[in-house]
């Protein structure tokens, strides 16, 4: 095994040599072929669209406020950020449905595609972005009017849904809500929403369709017919 030489003792080692770095989870990883990448998160503050795009360059939108689809959507509660009646709002609607409303009203708006509503944790990957909107620029064209204390209607606070919301509290000009109430009810009736849904009811449907088919194939087959064992007569 050894040699001594000089009063010391080398060793040689003998047999197969070991590899420099084992990882004993080797055959438990996932090939790259496997993996799931997940697409990468876009910067919130990125791909800001403007309207008029003539002012792409020129808009000022710091004091703008803001609308996220959660507003108008039907199918959200108050605590998820739904600020109107359900009977005024619309099912999912999105912030191109938004974009097309205000512009059918000439107002000037900024879509940021990127943002999701902080209450609902699905609006950052399911149906996300916001639009910021020109209240002053509205209420110039008479769409918002301005309170008798010469603001907007800006709060946060969970809007009252029974029928007093619709009597206002003073008698000068509209309210942001009535803004809402005024783009749900132009987003219900835009021929590309139509076609959208429609599409979705389609693929709905199809894969409902698939379902019974796909349990069928999982059904194990019966067993055949096999003989019951009784017990032997006695002669």
């Amino acid at each position: 095994m050894g040699k001594k030489g000089g009063g010391r003792v080398r060793v040689k080692q003998v047999g197969p040599k070991m590899p420099a770095t084992i990882n004993p989870l080797a055959d438990l990883a996932i090939p790259p072929e496997e993996m799931i990448h997940l697409p990468v998160q876009p910067d919130s503050n990125s791909g800001f669209l403007f309207w008029p795009m003539s002012e792409t360059f020129i808009m000022t939108y710091d004091k703008f406020s803001a609308i996220y689809p959660n507003y108008l959507d039907s199918n959200k509660t108050t605590k998820l950020g739904r600020r109107i009646a359900v009977k005024d709002a619309v099912p999912e609607p999105t912030i191109q449905d938004i974009h097309e409303a205000l512009v059918s009203l000439n107002i000037r708006h900024v879509i940021q595609p990127h943002k999701g509503y902080s209450r609902d944790a699905t609006a950052r990957w399911f149906n996300n972005g916001r639009v910021l909107v020109d209240l002053k620029g509205a209420a110039e064209k008479g769409v918002l009017g301005m309170g008798a204390d010469g603001a907007f209607d800006l709060d946060d606070a969970i809007p009252e849904l029974n029928d007093e919301d619709e009597q206002r509290k003073n008698g000068s000009g509209v309210s942001k809500k009535h803004l809402l109430r005024q783009l749900a009810h132009i987003i219900s009736g835009l021929p590309g929403r139509q076609r959208r849904l429609e599409e979705n009811a389609r693929k709905a449907l199809a894969e409902e369709a698939e379902k019974p088919q796909v349990a069928a194939s999982n059904v194990a087959p019966a067993a055949g017919n096999r003989k019951k064992k009784g017990k032997r007569s006695k002669k």
